[in-house]
């Protein structure tokens, strides 16, 4: 994180995090960057390393690295973590932040503005679009059963696997399995083994073949680090997040968000991928059909699902690009 400081804050619930955070700029723009699963803060480096002047707020959020790894589900309810994110911005004395987020990272970023309006001044969303809370109880299986019959297959099938009691213990026992898994190279390698039910834990515990890596995966520092990461930390604590998701614990914290919360207007970039068969833009339909996003812009790029590691310096551009155009008074 180069020059950043390295800080650690006990939020008012009680969970301590870890996040990296640099000395205020001539910028009156404050970035917050939040990252998904299985990442951590450090899957911005290539990108916060070349926007250095605005001031950088990048934690690793609930479940990961130094912070706090509850596997309570209720612990990761939006309106928690989005409460622990403003507690990290009261204790650096910001106002305003830009909220970015990838993946589950995405999630939170988008809540963020949802529950604490008055915070966020614009969103940068990579991957996963803005998405308006389940209208009821959530059902993955028929959920996958829709996604089927309209889009020819279960996208989130591996959430199926990522619910389940052995999920954790498999992943960690195949940490280089499953890298290769989140980062292999071959055309349609996502939708064959993630979108499809079964299919992941298949090729973790009984397929013998190992794949090509996309380029930016065969960098050692990065392979080891996730190794040592995850025999170190495990898994419970991250898959929670799917967990929560699947199970009533999201739902029944956004039930009190209503239709001023979920109106965005704020400056809002979507950033789609080619290549990621999962995070698609059309999911934004309901939001755009209720008239919810009043200034949005759309960019895609190519690129699979992990973007800030395959493509940093084009989504760093992006993100100038759009400060640029969108703040320019500040």
């Amino acid at each position: 994180m180069g020059s950043l400081q390295h800080k650690t804050h006990k939020t008012s619930r009680g969970f301590t995090y870890t996040y990296y955070v640099s000395n205020p700029t001539d910028s009156k723009i404050t970035l917050l960057f939040q990252h998904g699963f299985p990442d951590d803060a450090h899957l911005w480096d290539k990108i916060v390393s070349k926007l250095t002047e605005f001031r950088l707020v990048v934690p690793d959020l609930l479940g990961y690295s130094g912070t706090s790894k509850p596997t309570d589900l209720t612990a990761y309810s939006s309106a928690g973590l989005t409460q622990d994110l403003v507690d990290i911005l009261d204790a650096e004395g910001i106002d305003k932040v830009i909220s970015i987020g990838h993946d589950w990272g995405s999630f939170v970023a988008q809540r963020l503005y949802n529950y604490h309006q008055d915070r966020v001044e614009g969103l940068i969303l990579l991957n996963v679009p803005y998405m308006l809370p389940p209208e009821s109880p959530p059902n993955l299986k028929q959920t996958n059963d829709y996604l089927e019959k309209v889009m020819g297959a279960p996208l989130l099938g591996y959430q199926e696997f990522f619910i389940t009691d052995e999920a954790p213990i498999v992943l960690k026992e195949h940490l280089d399995r499953f890298y290769q898994a989140i980062h292999g190279a071959p055309v349609g390698w996502t939708k064959e083994w993630w979108c499809a039910r079964d299919k992941l834990r298949k090729w973790l515990l009984e397929e013998k073949q190992e794949v090509e890596l996309l380029s930016y995966a065969q960098d050692p520092e990065l392979k080891r680090a996730f190794i040592e990461r995850f025999q170190r930390d495990g898994f419970e604590a991250p898959l929670c997040y799917y967990k929560a998701s699947s199970s009533n614990v999201q739902y029944d914290s956004e039930k009190a968000l209503g239709h001023d919360s979920l109106a965005v207007r704020v400056p809002l970039l979507y950033i789609s991928c080619t290549h990621d068969p999962i995070c698609r833009g059309e999911f934004m339909a309901p939001a755009k059909e209720k008239g919810l996003l009043h200034d949005l812009e759309e960019v895609t790029i190519d690129s699979r699902h992990w973007s800030p590691l395959e493509k940093p310096d084009e989504i760093a551009v992006l993100i100038r690009s759009f400060l640029e155009k969108r703040f320019a008074s500040k």
